[in-house]
């Protein structure tokens, strides 16, 4: 099989160090890989000259990188080769890409949710399969050589409460709503936010209308990342904590008692690896929502515990003891990390379970496996 990968821009490199994982992943499998530049101006010309070197079995990207969203003249249409697109991100968010008619197509998310909406509310007339993040297998380092005791990298989110603040602008009927909205989903964090959205927003959202309920989702989305995000990390700033990105410093400002956490501003990805490789516990948020992540399997495959935000995925696929989650509202996160600092034996046995899970379902790996298979039944 010859799979053609795009590389786009991204944040800190991550989504090329993933696109790398799994182009690697494909090539150990015996299949072909080229990757072309996707933010080039001769991306058209390299991806026609990769159609006529040979055969090429269906072009890949990462959440939206290589798309033509062109409905009529589509690229993809003219060229008859199927696109995959690996989002990871909820699908609303990119509710016009899933929208754009190419014949031939695979979509997948990581948020498994969004295959009871796109699926099966929607009737989606391409193929849509829940695909979590995965990582690449490392040798870890002994439990006593680890000397970071807890990691959270990632950017640092904006205030949470001025992101509210700022529903004011939209005027008191959406500013009403989505308040409203944010209550229900508080009140049944688990329940799928796009359901939350119409039943609240009815008859403004609707969930036949992915459009009407987007700019919704879209300022839940934002708040709700930034709540777990300041809650997880505010908790903790107080204990070892080291935090690598940038703007942690605001977050550090706002906190109400001493800070001990130290800040290493922001990291390439290979670097960010290599803190990694040295963490007991890597710290993840995440909304309920959003599935997985690549911080959790990336800290079980360095052999670390992997803290982390509950989500609905992580609470029926994880097998019992291969991760810590918080609760809901992160009040329990200083309690958990403490726990497990103060046990290392406990601690060293979760993330042997962690690195069990991940080792047998969540590589690159796995990954390419699953894809050559949905590839080959386009």
């Amino acid at each position: 099989m010859r799979v053609v990968l795009f590389r786009g821009s991204s944040l800190y490199g991550s989504v090329d160090r993933m696109l790398d994982s799994l182009a690697a992943a494909f090539v150990a499998q015996g299949d072909a890989a080229p990757i072309i530049d996707a933010t080039g101006p001769d991306y058209i010309r390299l991806l026609q000259q990769a159609v006529e070197a040979g055969p090429v079995d269906a072009f890949l990207g990462f959440s939206g990188i290589g798309i033509d969203p062109r409905a009529e003249g589509n690229l993809y249409n003219a060229l008859d080769k199927p696109l995959v697109t690996l989002y990871l991100d909820p699908l609303l968010l990119y509710w016009n890409q899933i929208a754009t008619p190419i014949r031939r197509r695979l979509i997948t998310t990581t948020a498994p949710g969004d295959l009871d909406y796109w699926t099966g509310v929607l009737g989606l007339p391409v193929p849509l399969h829940h695909l979590p993040h995965a990582a690449i297998p490392a040798t870890p380092l002994p439990w006593a050589q680890r000397d970071i005791a807890l990691l959270h990298a990632g950017t640092a989110p904006a205030d949470p409460a001025e992101l509210r603040a700022g529903w004011a602008q939209h005027g008191s009927l959406v500013e009403g709503r989505l308040n409203a909205m944010l209550d229900a989903h508080d009140a049944e964090p688990f329940v799928a936010l796009p359901e939350i959205i119409a039943r609240v927003g009815h008859p403004v959202a609707a969930l036949a209308s992915p459009q009407s309920l987007y700019p919704y989702f879209h300022a839940l989305d934002l708040y709700l990342r930034a709540r777990a995000r300041w809650r997880l990390v505010q908790a903790l700033l107080d204990r070892e904590l080291t935090l690598v990105g940038p703007g942690w410093d605001a977050v550090a400002a706002a906190a109400a008692g001493p800070v001990r956490a130290r800040l290493l501003g922001e990291r390439p990805a290979h670097e960010v690896a290599g803190l990694t490789a040295r963490a007991r516990i890597v710290v993840n948020s995440c909304t309920p929502y959003h599935g997985s992540h690549e911080r959790l399997f990336q800290a079980m495959a360095a052999g670390a515990v992997a803290l982390s935000s509950p989500t609905a995925w992580l609470a029926t696929a994880a097998p019992a003891g291969a991760l810590v989650t918080v609760r809901p509202d992160h009040a329990d996160a200083a309690a958990q990390a403490d726990r497990l600092l103060g046990d290392p034996v406990a601690a060293e046995t979760i993330a042997a379970a962690g690195r069990t899970w991940f080792e047998a379902g969540h590589t690159w790996a796995h990954r390419a496996v699953t894809l050559r298979s949905l590839i080959a039944a386009l």
